[in-house]
């Protein structure tokens, strides 16, 4: 596997529709968390905006280690937290549509597997890392993983610790378990599905790699991007 650092190609010249469906979720996520605001789910919707600060604003967040995201990288995060607090928890998409949580336990992982594979090959074709795609892939499958182990382990704290303290005064409700299936078996199919998730986005991920070789694509943005925070840092030095 050849490394494909050296290309000439502007990544500041992103193709119009991209910029234009960008602008247009950031509008309607702004439009999404006013409107829960206003009908009262006042929390979703102040974490949306602050989701949205975060990702348009990244330096902020950072200290000034990641101060762009890109364009593609922004579209899929701005959708995620269009879904997730604006439909799916201030609109109670969760309770609405039966199989809308399995939805987004394979959607969130499948967007975090193509990002980190991206960001992993990013750092192999920078010379920072050496393994093959194959290792690459199973290292962001089992990350992934990890991270929906992580949250079904949060949200049992958050159910059986926190909600009898809190639940009073912020009702989001139990987190865990619903009408089609109780906790227990929940969990173990969200979990199912978090490892789909992940590997349709890890194998996503691999065909861009391939694909990159060919023509330019956000690998190539991402490998210029961190060159040049990497010049930047050693100017600074």
């Amino acid at each position: 596997m050849s490394k494909s650092c050296g290309t000439s190609t502007d990544f500041g010249e992103n193709k119009t529709w991209k910029q234009y469906l960008k602008w247009f979720l950031r509008v309607t996520l702004i439009m999404g968390a006013v409107t829960a605001i206003l009908v009262g789910e006042v929390f979703f919707g102040v974490l949306a905006l602050i989701a949205l600060v975060i990702i348009v604003w990244p330096q902020y967040a950072t200290f000034n280690r990641v101060r762009h995201i890109p364009v593609e990288m922004e579209i899929l995060l701005l959708l995620v937290v269009f879904l997730e607090l604006i439909l799916a928890d201030a609109n109670s998409f969760y309770t609405r549509f039966n199989y809308y949580d399995k939805f987004m336990h394979i959607l969130v992982p499948a967007v975090l597997g193509l990002m980190g594979m991206m960001i992993i090959y990013t750092f192999y074709a920078l010379g920072r890392l050496q393994a093959s795609v194959g290792v690459m892939f199973a290292i962001i499958v089992m990350v992934v993983m990890a991270m929906g182990a992580a949250l079904e382990m949060s949200e049992y704290f958050y159910d059986q610790i926190l909600y009898p303290s809190i639940g009073a005064w912020l009702p989001t409700g139990l987190t865990q378990g619903s009408h089609l299936a109780p906790p227990l078996d929940d969990t173990m199919q969200d979990l199912w599905a978090d490892l789909f998730g992940a590997i349709i986005g890890a194998s996503l991920g691999v065909w861009l790699i391939k694909r990159s070789e060919k023509e330019p694509t956000i690998v190539e943005e991402l490998e210029a991007e961190i060159e040049m925070e990497t010049a930047s840092a050693d100017e600074d030095t």
